[in-house]
């Protein structure tokens, strides 16, 4: 395995998983833990692995580690008051009742892509979140990117009618 490579590999794409863990609810420590394990994963097992096909490897190997340690731990998340963000809205300059609708629209947005298919969204917060382009999904997913559009498009249009069945 070339050394070079995987430093490469690590400086690139190490943070993109990391935030991409971090946007799926991880924890700081923990989202450091999965990318950290996941890359001593790789090493280990990557005879078998096409260096094309690394990132994808790698990004499997984390999305395992998460689901894992999501599983072990329970999947109840629990905001605390003490949290930074929470005083942040009853602290800042803007009004409370735009506040309060901000956060009961991120609720609905959340619901809406929880019943998505996983596939989905994976693809929604890797776009519109982490704002990759076609290719780059493609890299880190090791599709096509062809079917990356296609799948986001499909994503879109399940999203809208999950939307509209909400608000109706």
């Amino acid at each position: 395995m070339d050394s070079e490579f995987l430093l490469q590999l690590y400086n690139k794409q190490a943070k993109m998983i990391y935030y991409y863990l971090k946007k799926n609810g991880c924890s700081h420590e923990d989202a450091e833990d999965i990318v950290q394990e996941s890359y001593m994963k790789y090493i280990a097992y990557s005879s078998g692995v096409s260096t094309n096909k690394a990132l994808s490897y790698i990004f499997s190997i984390s999305m395992n580690e998460f689901k894992r340690i999501l599983k072990k731990k329970g999947k109840e998340q629990v905001m605390s008051i003490t949290d930074e963000r929470f005083w942040d809205n009853f602290s800042n300059d803007h009004d409370t009742e735009s506040s309060v609708l901000t956060i009961e629209m991120n609720n609905e947005i959340v619901h809406t892509i929880s019943q998505l298919q996983e596939v989905y969204k994976q693809l929604l917060l890797l776009k519109y979140e982490l704002e990759l382009s076609y290719k780059e999904i493609g890299l880190l997913l090791g599709m096509k990117e062809g079917t990356i559009k296609t799948y986001l498009f499909r994503a879109r249009k399940e999203f809208q009618m999950n939307w509209r069945t909400l608000h109706e």
